[in-house]
């Protein structure tokens, strides 16, 4: 059965449950591994999704990513403004948490003041990405539960 929002409406009960349970749990690793500034982890989190597109990972494996030379070429440019647009956090605070991100080598700042995510982030948050990918497992192990 395709999962699609009717049947999330109508195993709410099944899947909402997990689904809060192991974000929180994730929001707790995530926390930590920012140092408590969750803005730090949302401004990194925009920069990352410009950095490496869908389109540029669709069908690479997490070994694949976590060695993945990250070409500037090929990234999509995002700026102080732009994160500060996209995500409602005044460009001031983006403006900080950029500085903090650069000075733990978590960013690169390029030309025209576009940021990309360094090599050295996915190396520094390997425990955060595993997080994020049992998180994930439990999401989809409830849609699969509900969908049986």
């Amino acid at each position: 059965m395709s999962f699609d929002q009717d049947n999330l409406k109508t195993h709410f009960g099944h899947i909402w449950p997990a689904h809060n349970d192991a974000f929180a749990e994730l929001l707790v690793t995530l926390r930590r591994h920012f140092g408590g500034d969750l803005d730090r982890m949302l401004v990194l989190a925009i920069i990352g999704a410009r950095t490496l597109a869908r389109g540029r990972i669709a069908r690479m494996s997490y070994d694949r990513f976590m060695t993945l030379d990250r070409p500037e070429a090929d990234t999509a440019p995002i700026n102080l403004q732009s994160i500060a647009e996209y995500s409602g956090i005044p460009r001031e605070t983006v403006r900080r948490k950029v500085n903090d991100l650069a000075r733990l080598g978590w960013i690169i700042r390029r030309d025209k003041g576009y940021l990309i995510a360094s090599e050295k982030a996915a190396r520094d948050l390997a425990p955060a990405t595993e997080a994020t990918m049992r998180y994930l497992l439990k999401v989809v192990a409830a849609c699969n539960e509900a969908a049986d």
